[in-house]
């Protein structure tokens, strides 16, 4: 007696469900003006806080400090409608050597950027009338290799009423849809983004942060495009070889499906630094102490120091002073 062995052909089936992946992606030819753009509504809500934050106008002197790719220089002078045309400065440089297993090594290209740049106008402005009233260094801290002393030397170059803007992307804050090898690795990398914080406290600086969420939408074959051109410039430390198997991996995976177009969010974090007004007897509040992952979230506290002018309306069990008088008057709330 025969027995008959029923293969996967026997029923035929109705359908067959495959999957598979693509050998060769192809990249589209994107114009230069549009290959580093993360699109209007990022670049509307950028404005929207420069203006917030920064506080340029019309007549202001702005010194920009970021990379040539995606530069927003030329943009702010359009929005803002600057009447001085804005300097641009690069941040400064790394070169990156490949090892034999595709990691990248950064090499630190030294007396080129804006260490050197303000280093050298600070010797020339610190008697004389400073040369910028507002600067905005976007996503470049990283290239200083003596970053306290480098703020010190920007306000040197700032007017008395002028102000900084740091803005900085944090590896443990990043949301960008990146693969995992790319996270790690910035997250890696990165610096305490306190640090900023702390060191322009140190320069005695008035500072503020605030965490904020930008919004960008574009098709998919854009961002991956941007991808393998290492844009945003934090993929500089990926080999070419860790971006494309990312790219394999992104697009077999989390952008594979849902449409021709990505949506996502970029959380980045704005400093701003500014001349102390301790000088003048004006009073002033600080804000001190950790950073939350959310904006507006967690307990902050507040001092302000007392002045001749308004000690006279606070009780004195409100403010206290050390016996010595090393340190000023102040109201803790």
């Amino acid at each position: 007696m025969s027995h008959t062995i029923l293969g996967p052909e026997k029923p035929s089936p109705f359908s067959v469900i495959s999957e598979g992946y693509q050998p060769r992606y192809q990249f589209p030819n994107i114009p230069d003006y549009e290959k580093y753009s993360l699109g209007e509504a990022y670049e509307s809500k950028m404005c929207e806080l420069v203006h917030q934050y920064l506080e340029l106008g019309t007549d202001d002197r702005l010194c920009y400090v970021g990379q040539s790719l995606g530069s927003l220089a030329e943009l702010l002078a359009l929005k803002f409608c600057l009447l001085e045309p804005v300097t641009s400065v690069i941040p400064g440089h790394i070169h990156y050597e490949e090892s034999p297993r595709h990691k990248m090594h950064p090499v630190r290209i030294a007396h080129i950027g804006a260490e050197e740049y303000f280093n050298d106008l600070a010797k020339k402005s610190y008697r004389g009338t400073p040369p910028f009233d507002k600067v905005m260094l976007n996503d470049g801290v990283q290239y200083l290799e003596d970053s306290q002393e480098t703020y010190a030397n920007i306000m040197k170059c700032v007017s008395e009423l002028g102000k900084m803007l740091i803005i900085v992307r944090p590896g443990s804050l990043n949301t960008l849809p990146l693969f995992h090898d790319a996270k790690q690795r910035i997250a890696e990398n990165d610096a305490p983004y306190m640090k900023i914080v702390r060191e322009l406290q140190a320069c005695g600086l008035d500072v503020q942060w605030e965490i904020e969420i930008l919004p960008i939408i574009m098709p998919k074959v854009k961002w991956v495009t941007m991808l393998k051109e290492k844009f945003p410039p934090c993929l500089d430390i990926m080999s070419s070889y860790e971006i494309s198997s990312g790219i394999r991996e992104l697009t077999e995976g989390v952008l594979k499906y849902e449409g021709e177009m990505v949506e996502f969010q970029d959380r980045l974090l704005f400093i701003t630094a500014t001349h102390t007004l301790a000088q003048a007897e004006l009073p002033v509040v600080k804000r001190f102490g950790t950073i939350t992952t959310e904006p507006g979230m967690g307990d902050l506290r507040y001092k302000m120091e007392v002045t001749k002018d308004i000690k006279k309306y606070v009780p004195t069990k409100y403010y206290s002073s050390n016996n010595q008088g090393a340190v000023r008057n102040q109201i803790l709330f």
